[in-house]
C-alpha cells in the first residue's frame, strides 16, 4: 500500500483524499472555539480574518486524519505541506462563505435539533449507552470549552449539514440517465501498451560537475536547513499528578458501599399486571372510580386477578394477557403508575390508580432487585477517580503558583523547578512548523518561536494545552537556518538529475514510438526495438477488479481516449510520476448492459444522483465565492 502511494503522490486519487479529509474537517471541526487570536492573518473573508494558528490546527488534524486512515502505511513525505495547507485554507474559506450566507438569511436551528445531535454523540452516553448530563459537562472540561460554545457550534454544524443536504441531494435522475450511467460505469476498453521503465536509462546518464554546481545554484532555497531549537521545560499534567496518589485497597472499598447507588449495573424492575377502567365520554370520573372499585373487591373476596383483567380490563395491549405487562423499570410508565408500583410488595394489590388514562388496579407478581456492579469490576476506575479528584484539590493551586514563579524568575526555570519540586524536562530539536508529541501541539511551538523566548531569552507565559495541562518552556539551544555545503547535498542532486533526465529520456523514446504507431507499425515490432514486450491487455474495466493490477493513471488516461473510428486504434502516450512512459492504443469500447431490475436501476439512480448533487454543491461554493471579497496571504513553506 505504501508503495502505491508513493507512485501516486502526484496525481488526483491521492489528493481527492486528502481533500476530503480536509473539507470534511474544516466545514465541521469543533475546535475553532478553542484558541485565541494570532499574530498572523493568513487570508480573510469579508472582512473575516483567518488566522495563522487556526490554519495550523486544521493542518495538523487534516495530518492526524490522514495517520488514522493509513495507519503504519502513513508518512508525511508522501504529502505536499504547501498543497495540503492550501487545501486547508480553501476548506476554511469555504466554511466561512457558509457561516456568512447562514447568517445573512437568518437560518436558525431549533433547541430541539441541538438536544438530538447531543443524545446521538457517544462520548456523552453512560455504561448504558444513554446521554449523561454529568458525561457532557466532563468531556467539554477536559476540552477547555463552555456549554454554551459548544452548543453554538453544534447549531453552525446542523446548519452547514442541512444547507448542504438541500442542495446535494436534490438532484433528479430519470430512468434514462440512469441507465446510461450504468453502461458507461460497466463499459470496457480493449487496450494494448508499452511501457518504457525510467531506470533502463539511468546506466547512460552521465552528470558533470557544472550540471550539479548549475542545480545546486539554481535551487540553493532547496537545500536550505530550516531553523531548529530546543527548549527546556516544566508541566503540570493533572494525570501525571493524579498517579502519584495512592489509597488502600480498604478505602477504595470504603467509598464503594458508601456510594452504591453510582455503580448500578441494573436498576430494580418489577414485573406488573394492571386492570384498566378509562375515563372517556362515555364512562365520566365516577362511574369508571366505581368499577374499579367493584373490581377490587372481587379480587379481594378471592376472583382470580388475571381472569377479571382478560374480561373487565379496558387495555387492549394487556388484557388477552391478563393484565401482564412484563418487566418496567422507573422512567417508563405514568408517573403516579410508577410511584404505586415501586411501593408495593410483592402479590399486593394496589388501591384505585388515577393516571391521564382512567383508573388501574396494580399487582407486582416479581420483583428484580437493584444489581450492582461487582467491586472488583469497578475498583480501578474508582481509584482513578479519588486520585485525581485528591489531585484537582492542588493542581489548581500549583498552576497558579507555577505562573507567577516563572514570570517572577523569568530568566531561568531552574529555582522555579527547585521552589516547586517539578523536573526539568528536555525537547529534541524542532522547527518552527512543530515536532513530535507535546511540540506538535501550536500553542507549545508558536510559543517556542516567539520573540519572548526566542530573542528575549525569558521564560514562556503559562500555556494551557487544555484545563487539566499546562507547560511553561523557555530556549535551551538554536540552531540558525543555512545552506547545506555542496559536498553534502552532492549525492543527492546527482540522484535527482539522472531522475529527471531519465524521464526526459522515456518520455523522449514513447513520443517517438507514438509516431511510429500512428504511421501503422506493428506494435510488438515497435516495442522489441526498445527491448520491451507490447502488452496485449484485452478488456478493461472502468473500476478494477480484484487481481487488476494495472496503472491507474493507464486506466484514467484510456478512459478519456475518444471511441476508436473507422477500425482504427487510438494511440496516446503519458509519463508516470514515478517517470516511467507509457504508449497506449485503444482499439475498442464496450458499453456495459443497461441495470438489470427495478432494485438496480434505483442503487444507480441514486449514485448518479449523489454525484450530480456534490457538483451542484461545488458549484454552490464556486458561486459563493466569486461573489465575495477574499484575499489569502499563505507564504510559500521555507524548505
Amino acid at each position: 500500500m505504501l508503495q502505491s502511494i508513493r507512485d501516486r503522490a502526484q496525481g488526483i486519487v491521492v489528493w481527492a483524499i486528502v481533500g476530503l479529509i480536509i473539507i470534511t474537517f474544516a466545514l465541521f471541526g469543533l475546535s475553532s472555539y478553542l484558541s485565541g487570536t494570532a499574530k498572523s492573518v493568513v487570508a480573510s473573508v469579508n472582512g473575516v480574518e483567518i488566522s495563522e494558528r487556526e490554519l495550523l490546527r486544521e493542518y495538523q488534524n487534516a495530518q492526524r486524519r490522514l495517520q488514522q486512515m493509513l495507519g503504519s502505511n502513513y508518512r508525511a513525505d508522501l504529502f505536499s505541506e504547501e498543497v495540503m495547507k492550501q487545501q486547508v485554507l480553501d476548506g476554511l474559506i469555504q466554511r466561512e462563505l457558509i457561516n456568512q450566507e447562514l447568517e445573512a438569511e437568518n437560518y436558525q436551528v431549533s433547541p430541539e435539533q441541538i438536544v438530538a445531535s447531543l443524545q446521538k454523540i457517544p462520548a456523552f452516553h453512560n455504561a448504558n449507552g444513554e446521554f449523561s448530563a454529568e458525561n457532557y459537562r466532563r468531556v467539554l472540561a477536559v476540552q477547555g470549552m463552555s456549554s454554551e460554545l459548544f452548543e453554538m457550534q453544534m447549531a453552525r454544524d446542523i446548519a452547514n449539514e442541512q444547507l448542504r443536504n438541500a442542495i446535494s441531494r436534490s438532484s433528479i435522475v430519470t430512468d434514462q440517465e440512469g441507465n446510461r450511467f450504468q453502461q458507461l460505469q460497466e463499459q470496457q476498453r480493449k487496450i494494448g501498451y508499452m511501457r518504457l521503465p525510467h531506470q533502463r536509462y539511468l546506466k547512460k546518464i552521465k552528470i558533470s560537475d557544472d550540471d550539479i554546481n548549475a542545480y545546486y545554484q539554481q535551487n540553493a532555497i532547496a537545500f536550505n536547513t530550516s531553523q531548529e531549537v530546543g527548549v527546556d521545560y516544566i508541566e503540570l499534567d493533572l494525570a501525571e499528578m493524579a498517579r502519584q496518589i495512592d489509597f488502600s485497597e480498604a478505602e477504595i472499598k470504603d467509598y464503594y458501599e458508601q456510594n452504591r447507588q453510582s455503580y448500578v449495573s441494573q436498576p430494580e424492575q418489577r414485573k406488573v399486571r394492571h386492570i384498566l377502567i378509562p375515563v372517556n365520554a362515555t364512562v365520566d370520573e365516577q362511574q369508571a372510580r366505581e368499577q374499579i372499585e367493584a373490581l377490587a373487591a372481587r379480587i379481594k373476596s378471592g376472583e382470580d386477578f388475571a381472569n377479571i383483567a382478560k374480561t373487565e380490563s379496558q387495555d387492549p395491549g394487556s388484557a388477552s394477557q391478563g393484565g401482564d405487562l412484563g418487566f418496567i423499570g422507573l422512567g417508563v410508565m405514568d408517573k403516579a403508575f410508577e410511584q404505586a408500583t415501586f411501593q408495593l410488595n410483592k402479590s399486593q394489590l394496589s388501591q384505585p390508580i388515577r393516571t391521564r388514562f382512567g383508573y388501574h388496579l396494580i399487582e407486582v407478581t416479581e420483583i428484580k432487585p437493584v444489581q450492582l456492579k461487582p467491586f472488583d469490576e469497578v475498583k480501578a476506575q474508582i481509584r482513578t477517580d479519588l486520585q485525581t479528584e485528591q489531585a484537582e484539590k492542588r493542581f489548581y493551586e500549583e498552576v497558579d503558583k507555577l505562573n507567577n514563579l516563572s514570570y517572577e524568575i523569568s530568566d531561568s526555570l531552574e529555582p522555579v523547578a527547585a521552589e516547586m519540586g517539578l523536573k526539568i524536562k528536555h525537547s529534541p530539536m524542532f522547527t518552527a512548523s512543530g515536532g513530535q508529541d507535546l511540540f506538535a501541539n501550536p500553542k507549545v511551538f508558536s510559543a517556542a518561536f516567539s520573540d519572548e523566548v526566542l530573542n528575549q531569552n525569558r521564560n514562556s507565559e503559562l500555556i494551557e494545552l487544555s484545563d487539566t495541562h499546562v507547560v511553561v518552556l523557555r530556549l535551551r539551544e538554536q540552531k540558525v537556518a543555512s545552506q547545506q555545503p555542496l559536498e553534502e547535498v552532492r549525492d543527492s542532486i546527482v540522484g535527482q538529475l539522472k531522475q529527471q533526465q531519465a524521464k526526459e529520456l522515456a518520455t523522449k523514446d514513447a513520443a517517438a514510438a507514438l509516431v511510429r504507431l500512428t504511421e501503422a507499425e506493428d506494435p510488438k515490432r515497435v516495442a522489441a526495438d526498445y527491448e520491451q514486450k507490447w502488452q496485449d491487455a484485452g478488456f478493461i474495466k472502468r473500476i478494477p477488479s480484484e487481481g487488476d493490477k494495472l496503472d491507474n493513471q493507464i486506466r484514467e488516461t484510456v478512459f478519456s481516449l475518444p471511441h476508436p473510428q473507422d477500425n482504427q486504434a487510438e494511440f496516446t502516450s503519458l509519463t508516470l510520476p514515478g517517470g516511467d512512459a507509457v504508449v497506449l492504443a485503444l482499439y475498442a469500447v464496450k458499453d456495459g448492459e443497461p441495470a438489470a431490475d427495478e432494485a438496480s436501476l434505483q442503487a444507480v439512480k441514486q449514485q448518479r444522483a449523489n454525484l450530480s448533487g456534490q457538483i451542484e454543491y461545488n458549484a454552490f461554493l464556486a458561486y459563493l465565492e466569486s461573489k465575495a471579497d477574499i484575499t489569502r496571504n499563505l507564504q510559500p513553506t521555507e524548505e
